[in-house]
């Protein structure tokens, strides 16, 4: 009988645990510890090194990969459903964070002491400033700083004429392949740094707690208690908006959704969660099939409202946490750098890990914040991903509208196949 094979630990599960590791050795081993941050310094730099090029290959697979109808049919409804939702899920983020300031007043002195900020500091610019700033002149000059929004811009464009071009070419175009396989070969390479996530999660985060100590983590508890009131707040409009829309109970329609958000807090994971969030989308709900097929898959690399408020919180409280100020140009920078990274959310293990290395330096952040908020990979997936999956599901819902929901089908009248 052949040896069964051992059950791999998950990446999630080991990242939490090198956290909690390096807090006690950080607190156990103090100023010694920073011996060995340079570990964590060369994992940071592993990852970073293929980001720019990733988010570009990405986001023009997503986009070029889309034909002309859907872009103009349900897509195309579904799609501004996501960035308009996605966008407010920011906005609630950054607002929370200004109003709790959920990193303010923990040890900003020791704090700063040990920053570790990419590139040099920028003056203070008007909005007109900043809003020309996301427009670059050189792609590939915007690929070699590092300028997302910029790069994102660039790809949604790109992505869109690959669109047609395919269209009119039989699905053909050397560069959309190209590009797919660029796509598939990086997110390998950061698969491969991942498995190496929770030895540098560990070497940063045991170097800061080493030379900080409680300072660093007092924040936390804060932290999350915001995060996690803007994800009820999220829900709580979607059910209000959608129940009203589509003239269903907003109780009902809670109760009915129930299995993929709870499958979706336990997997953090919003593709693993896919079967189950359409099947009870169509067979509970009652919303058009046609509409669940093409939303729901497509929702899940381009709708993660989870992850808009969690980058956000993130960027305020790691700003507060080491005594930056965000000015009304920073935030709308911020708005805009967090509602961006949500089209392009890494699939694959950590991926709160990768949008964190890609929105701190974007911010102009201190790369050393990403080895505390990184190390958080379950419990932070766990508070983002339900509504990343629920995001979605609410997306094809309003896209539907009242006389794309079978509500026989929803009142438990009839059968999902009595309704096909």
């Amino acid at each position: 009988m052949a040896e069964a094979k051992k059950k791999k630990v998950d990446i999630t599960v080991l990242l939490l645990l090198s956290m909690l590791a390096a807090v006690i050795a950080g607190l156990i081993g103090g100023e010694a510890m920073s011996q060995i941050q340079f570990i964590g310094d060369i994992f940071f730099r592993l990852i970073q090194m293929c980001i720019p090029i990733f988010v570009m290959a990405t986001v023009i697979k997503s986009v070029g990969g889309l034909t002309p109808q859907t872009l103009s049919g349900i897509g195309l409804k579904g799609v501004i459903i996501f960035i308009v939702s996605s966008g407010i899920a920011a906005a609630l983020g950054i607002f929370l964070g200004v109003v709790f300031k959920p990193g303010a007043g923990a040890g900003t002195e020791a704090v700063m002491a040990n920053a570790n900020f990419e590139g040099e500091a920028t003056a203070m610019m008007s909005i007109q400033d900043t809003l020309t700033s996301f427009f670059g002149n050189n792609i590939v000059a915007s690929l070699s700083n590092g300028s997302m929004i910029q790069i994102i811009i660039f790809a949604v464009a790109l992505g869109l004429v690959i669109s047609f071009w395919r269209h009119e070419h039989n699905g053909e175009c050397m560069v959309y392949d190209l590009l797919c396989e660029t796509s598939d070969l990086l997110l390998n390479i950061i698969r491969a740094v991942m498995n190496f996530a929770p030895i540098g999660i560990f070497c940063y985060v045991s170097s800061m707690v080493g030379s900080m100590g409680m300072d660093v983590l007092l924040p936390l508890g804060k932290y999350f208690m915001v995060m996690v009131l803007g994800m009820l707040i999220m829900f709580a409009a979607y059910f209000v908006v959608c129940g009203l829309y589509c003239r269903v109970s907003p109780v009902k329609l809670a109760i009915k959704m129930t299995r993929s958000l709870v499958t979706g807090f336990t997997t953090i994971s919003s593709a693993v969660t896919l079967p189950t969030a359409m099947e009870d989308s169509k067979k509970k709900i009652g919303i058009r099939p046609d509409v669940v097929d093409v939303l729901l898959p497509l929702g899940v690399p381009l709708n993660s409202n989870g992850v808009a408020i969690h980058m956000t919180v993130d960027a305020l409280c790691i700003a507060q946490l080491y005594g930056i100020e965000f000015g009304p140009s920073e935030l709308l920078t911020c708005w805009v750098i967090c509602t961006m990274i949500s089209f392009v959310n890494a699939a694959t293990p950590g991926a709160s890990l990768v949008s964190l290395t890609m929105m701190v330096p974007a911010l102009g952040l201190p790369i050393s914040s990403i080895g505390i908020f990184g190390g958080l990979e379950y419990p932070t997936g766990a508070c983002r991903t339900p509504l990343n999956v629920g995001g979605d599901i609410f997306a094809a819902m309003l896209v539907a509208g009242p006389d794309g929901i079978d509500h026989d089908v929803f009142d438990g009248k009839k059968e999902y196949a009595e309704a096909a």
